[in-house]
């Protein structure tokens, strides 16, 4: 066999062999595909930019019952893509006091002032917590592993909780002591039970991403599923 004859017989070989033909490549992509993770939308239902009249209604109704609430609140000015901007300049919301090393002010969506205020401020009080030290409340910013999803940070409606300071001045530190004791998984159950927020994001649920805080997001009127559904970050 001449040195060319070898070379093209060889070569045949190895493509016969090293590579897949169309039906198996064709089932590769198909398994690629099923085991990809699912797209799910980030925004409530019928969120838009800018907002919608819609939109601005809930607004209004949602300040309204800021006001009933007792909450001492202020309009906030327009701040990218938060649909109804207000700030709380005393960060208390119906007694439950919410601190940072940030400085501010600390502009959020209206429905989550409302959501801290009557549902998260009752629900830690039976935990005997006084106060939230966070981390991040707006920032505009995608998702860590989906760089084209807005975060719900981004449109005010999530707040990532680094500690809880109870009635006696212990602090619980989410990374130090979610594991030492039973409070604050206590408190991230009353979260979730409250049904005014989607599945709280913690050191119990995702290590890798939440390691040392509890990532809470309002959920608005429209954003009220039947079954509780887990935010990404």
């Amino acid at each position: 066999m001449t040195r060319g004859l070898r070379v093209v017989v060889v070569g045949a070989l190895f493509f016969a062999f090293a590579l897949p033909d169309s039906a198996t490549a064709a089932r590769r992509g198909s398994r690629a595909r099923a085991s990809a993770p699912r797209k799910v939308p980030n925004m409530p239902p019928g969120w838009a930019w800018p907002p919608t009249p819609a939109m601005q209604d809930e607004g209004a109704r949602c300040t309204a019952a800021l006001d009933r609430a007792g909450v001492v609140w202020q309009p906030h000015q327009a701040t990218r893509k938060i649909a109804t901007p207000v700030v709380v300049p005393s960060m208390d919301f119906a007694g439950l006091k919410l601190s940072s090393s940030r400085r501010g002010p600390h502009p959020m969506d209206c429905h989550l002032a409302l959501a801290l205020a009557t549902a998260l401020a009752p629900a830690l009080r039976e935990v005997g917590v006084r106060e939230l030290v966070f981390s991040e409340l707006h920032d505009y910013r995608t998702l860590a592993r989906r760089r084209r999803v807005l975060s719900r940070h981004a449109v005010g409606l999530a707040i990532d909780v680094v500690a809880l300071v109870a009635l006696d001045g212990t602090v619980l530190d989410v990374e130090r002591d979610y594991r030492r004791g039973d409070t604050l998984r206590r408190a991230e159950a009353l979260v979730n039970a409250s049904g005014a927020f989607r599945r709280t994001l913690s050191p119990g649920n995702d290590r890798r991403g939440h390691h040392d805080h509890f990532h809470i997001e309002a959920r608005t009127p429209t954003d009220r599923p039947t079954r509780v559904a887990t935010p990404i970050s």
